[in-house]
């Protein structure tokens, strides 16, 4: 019972409750539906590590407030939307749908790296969709944070870099949305204005 109490006493639970301001950037002509899964809204990611610690991650709520954060600024009207398509309203409403996923994650620490440096790397998906719910593009987000040990606790630490992993990938969000080609083609050509 000692040993148990003990053993979790040494586990280390990252908890990512940091709003995320949002971007200042021009806003496309598009009205995007935005559909959240579960297992989005509630990502978690643990991992035991051999000869240290349990790590446990807890993005969920954090990565509903980037997305949202991104996405209000991204685009002139978002609509929260049950699926990733559909034949009436608000379906016949929207330019496209998006759903966002995160498909890998991974950490390191001081002594794997032999540096200072927590770092982390997020790899999201971007599922855009038709409003009828045809795929239109599934487009992967590479993004990467890391935090100086010398300038946090551990914990802290590893935070700070989850946190810098995120604010990367709504950067390249950002940046990038608009110049994706599937994207370009099929909701930005000058042939889609109406």
């Amino acid at each position: 019972m000692l040993m148990a109490a003990m053993l979790g006493a040494c586990a280390k639970s990252i908890v990512i409750k940091t709003d995320f301001p949002e971007p200042v950037v021009q806003s496309l002509p598009l009205h995007i539906g935005i559909h959240y899964d579960e297992a989005f809204t509630n990502f978690t990611y643990t991992e035991d590590l051999p000869n240290d610690t349990e790590w446990a991650f807890d993005l969920g709520t954090a990565n509903t407030r980037l997305f949202d954060s991104i996405f209000s600024a991204l685009f002139a009207i978002t609509s929260d939307v049950k699926s990733t398509g559909g034949s009436a309203p608000p379906y016949t409403e929207l330019d496209a749908v998006i759903a966002p996923a995160i498909e890998a994650f991974e950490f390191s620490l001081p002594r794997q790296s032999r540096s200072e440096q927590y770092s982390v790397w997020i790899r999201y998906n971007l599922h855009v969709y038709s409003p009828t719910g045809e795929l239109i593009t599934k487009w992967p987000v590479s993004a990467y944070g890391q935090s100086d040990s010398r300038n946090f606790g551990a914990g802290t630490a590893m935070e700070e870099a989850v946190i810098r992993a995120m604010r990367d990938a709504a950067a390249s969000i950002i940046i990038g949305f608009a110049e994706e080609p599937k994207i370009k083609e099929t909701l930005l050509s000058d042939d889609n204005d109406s």
